[in-house]
């Protein structure tokens, strides 16, 4: 089954004993409004590695599965990704020369 998502992917990173262990959030909507957040284990190409809570868009993927004692475990194999980079607006009150001399009185001002 391949796995391809069109939307942002969070995956959170978790180090234990040495060993690095990756999941994507999910979450669904309840009856009552609330939502519902799980989790579901991920793995990726040996040479990848990615800080907690990094956003990507998965481009190719399928579901995997080992065993463990007759028990299987099933996780997403991220073959293919795109990082979604942080759009962050630069907010800057220097490039409003025109704003520069304004002054506003105290009476002027809405407040009782």
């Amino acid at each position: 089954m391949d796995i391809i998502s069109n939307r942002e992917e969070m995956v959170f990173k978790n180090e234990k004993d040495r060993k690095v262990s990756y999941s994507i959030g999910l979450s669904k909507k309840k009856e009552g409004g609330t939502y519902e957040n799980g989790y579901i284990p991920v793995r990726f190409r040996k040479e990848v590695s990615l800080e907690n809570q990094t956003k990507i868009k998965i481009k190719n993927a399928w579901l995997d599965f080992f065993k463990i004692e007759k028990r299987t475990m099933v996780y997403i194999f991220i073959n293919d990704f795109e990082k979604v980079e942080k759009q962050q607006e630069e907010k800057s009150f220097d490039n409003w020369d025109s704003a520069k001399d304004i002054e506003i009185e105290p009476d002027d001002l809405p407040f009782y």
